[in-house]
């Protein structure tokens, strides 16, 4: 699968720099990267996004209706984008954060986007952390009401429970951790010696997202069931809200080596390998979600296997299959592998899309929240 990924504000072109990074690393690179900002130096710390491919966009005519400098401003980021039309992409991901400031140039994009393009537009947001400043909370909360209308699908990654629980995991592993900038640049996280929890979240996102894009490729190795791009693409569009659960288990180093050695294995060898295939598409639902969310409101969902080609288990695939199938509240289930060879990777991982989620916690608390401001504010006038 190709994907444009358009980085709109300082926390979606960290994301689409990251995604973009990653890919960088695959054979088969599926993304190209446009980054959006208002912040010169920021673009310019972005190492994976092509200089050609970085645009400023001033902040003070973000609110300016009548500003023809806007104007101007808003068909340049158009021709940049119409400069990557011949890549003959599968879908647009405009990568931003909820509550901040760029967000409200995002119906121009995909305006431009809409009269260009064909391909299905998603959004990937962040939603913002519980102790940020209440403005942006509230925000938050009507710039999804207002992009939800106009995307054909949104996937949410919850950065209060992402940075929560990575600043849990490298405190108990005794790990200084770095407090919460403003730019977060690579040339400054290079220098420093303690990891920003911000950016090691970013890490997960693109994991889920560049797994999910190479998983639509012609692939070396022959999968036992394939998914193609347009299995990917048809439980993410027009679904609404969209999760991406994610977990992995490394391989031991015996289990590493057998593989060169061929043998037989044995029933319980195939039952353990099984039961791990379970055990990471629960930790993927329950626990490595990128939201928290209701299983049993999803619309659809997929499940996607990946591994060494011998560690993968069709029996525990067929059990999480048969798991996800009468659990979610829709009828469309679709599944593939994604199988590797062992100079490629050492661990098994299992992905699970839920689309068409209701009900979500964390914005119904934002919801709330903003109403009962609102109730506030109104019995104070």
């Amino acid at each position: 699968m190709k994907v444009l990924a358009i980085g709109l504000g300082t926390a979606g072109s960290r994301i689409a720099d990251t995604i973009a990074s990653q890919a960088g690393n695959t054979k088969n690179r599926g993304v190209n990267a446009i980054a959006i900002d208002n912040d010169g130096l920021f673009l310019e710390s972005l190492e994976y996004i092509n200089p050609n491919a970085k645009f400023y966009f001033p902040v003070e005519e973000l609110h300016n209706p009548d500003c023809l400098t806007k104007a101007l401003t808003i068909e340049e980021v158009s021709t940049k984008i119409r400069a990557f039309d011949t890549e003959d992409h599968d879908a647009i991901l405009i990568c931003v954060g909820l509550g901040g400031f760029l967000i409200d140039i995002l119906p121009d994009i995909v305006k431009i986007l809409r009269s260009t393009l064909v391909e299905p537009v998603f959004g990937l947001c962040t939603i913002p952390e519980a102790s940020e400043d209440d403005a942006v909370l509230q925000k938050a909360t009507h710039d999804l009401v207002r992009i939800k209308k106009i995307l054909d699908g949104i996937i949410l990654f919850d950065n209060e429970v992402w940075c929560s629980k990575i600043r849990n995991h490298l405190t108990l592993t005794g790990t200084p951790i770095e407090g919460k900038t403003g730019s977060n640049s690579r040339k400054e996280s290079s220098e420093k010696t303690v990891p920003d929890p911000y950016h090691l979240v970013n890490r997960e996102i693109a994991q889920r997202m560049n797994l999910l894009i190479h998983a639509g490729e012609i692939q070396d190795r022959a999968p036992e069931m394939v998914l193609d791009t347009n299995e990917i693409l048809n439980t993410i569009t027009k679904t609404g809200f969209i999760s991406i659960g994610y977990a992995t288990e490394d391989l031991k180093a015996d289990s590493l080596f057998s593989r060169f050695i061929p043998k037989d294995v044995s029933l319980i060898e195939r039952q353990e390998r099984a039961t791990r295939i379970v055990n990471l598409a629960q930790t993927a639902v329950f626990r490595n979600n990128s939201v928290n969310c209701d299983l049993t409101t999803a619309k659809k969902a997929l499940v996607l296997l990946t591994g060494p080609e011998q560690e993968l288990s069709m029996k525990g695939f067929m059990a999480v299959r048969t798991w996800l199938d009468s659990s979610i509240a829709g009828y469309e289930l679709r599944s593939g592998d994604f199988p590797i060879s062992v100079r490629e990777g050492n661990q098994v991982a299992v992905l699970i899309i839920l689309a068409g989620l209701r009900g979500i916690p964390r914005l119904q608390e934002l919801n709330d929240r903003f109403l009962c401001q609102n109730k506030e504010n109104s019995s104070a006038e």
